[in-house]
């Protein structure tokens, strides 16, 4: 039997340490257990950092300016690994099995390769 797939999500942040704790535990509280999760934030000046911080070795993250959300998108998923991957704006959420079903939509359709909600 296969092993699930690795699902690898990374969330771009640039002084959104007002929206960054919700979307946070919105990839930590998944359904799915084999999330990789990376958060890249640019230097932000405001509480982000601290709530990085707060989580520990929950995730991966990093702070440091970057040239903008593709650039920070494009860093995080140099450190990642995945076969499907994501990324998550820092004021956006994912609904509790959103990543379960993603994998379990690739699975049935092995020829797809971009899938996207509403």
């Amino acid at each position: 039997m296969n092993a699930p797939p690795l699902v690898s999500i990374v969330t771009p942040s640039y002084n959104q340490g007002r929206f960054l704790r919700r979307t946070i535990d919105s990839v930590l509280n998944q359904t799915y257990p084999h999330i990789e999760y990376v958060v890249i934030d640019g230097g932000s000046t405001d509480d982000s950092v601290s709530i990085l911080r707060s989580h520990g070795d929950d995730f991966g993250w990093l702070s440091e300016p970057d040239a903008g959300q593709s650039d920070a998108i494009n860093k995080g998923f140099a450190r990642c690994r995945g076969e499907i991957r994501a990324f998550l704006n820092s004021d956006d959420v994912l609904l509790p099995a959103a990543v379960e079903k993603v994998v379990v939509y690739f699975q049935a359709n092995p020829d797809w390769d971009l899938l996207y909600g509403r």
